[in-house]
């Protein structure tokens, strides 16, 4: 459905490109990981920049990125259909933090370690659209695809990149994920 040309939300384009990217075939996707950020782009992503609404966005960099990253972190080969990368409870920091997996427990071993965040965090804006695209292709490897994360979050960082409160959100995610695995929930009692 594609989005009202007279209101854009990018948080809906970024719900709509992951919805329409669930459809796509291996070729396409692997075509959107091999896209050259800055280049004329292949189909795959002008189609989805169709159907997003972005045509009439006057950066197209950062949507390109946004795409790539988003196509690296689609599972490869043969999936399941219907399987959205896009979710919104999966927060960005979290899922940095425990590397894809609701189910880590191990707070000595976050994917992303805190030294690495926190260059990430602390470097210059322009550089996040790079550091993003490698940490995907290592989180790639480690993503339960039902998973999925918070691929707004990922947009707001490529598209506000000077944002302090994008940052911020990011590290308390990260945080929050991380004490939570120092203090896993306790079981219920059975009752008696």
């Amino acid at each position: 459905m594609p989005l009202d040309r007279d209101r854009f939300d990018y948080k809906d384009a970024v719900n709509t490109v992951s919805v329409a990217m669930s459809e796509l075939g291996t070729g396409p996707l692997a075509e959107l990981r091999r896209m050259d950020i800055g280049g004329a782009g292949c189909a795959a992503f002008w189609d989805l920049a169709t159907k997003g609404g972005l045509l009439d966005q006057t950066r197209f960099d950062p949507w390109m990125r946004l795409v790539k990253i988003m196509a690296i972190l689609t599972p490869k080969g043969e999936r399941s259909k219907g399987v959205v990368l896009h979710k919104p409870s999966r927060r960005l920091g979290a899922v940095l933090c425990d590397g894809g997996d609701p189910g880590w427990t191990d707070e000595h071993r976050p994917f992303l370690s805190e030294s690495r965040l926190a260059r990430f965090l602390a470097q210059p804006a322009d550089h996040h659209g790079p550091a993003l695209e490698r940490i995907a292709r290592a989180l790639a490897n480690h993503l339960i695809p039902e998973s999925g994360l918070d691929c707004v979050a990922v947009a707001a960082l490529l598209l506000f990149p000077d944002s302090g409160t994008t940052r911020q959100a990011l590290a308390r995610d990260y945080y929050r994920r991380l004490d939570s695995a120092n203090h896993p929930a306790k079981p219920e009692e059975a009752d008696a």
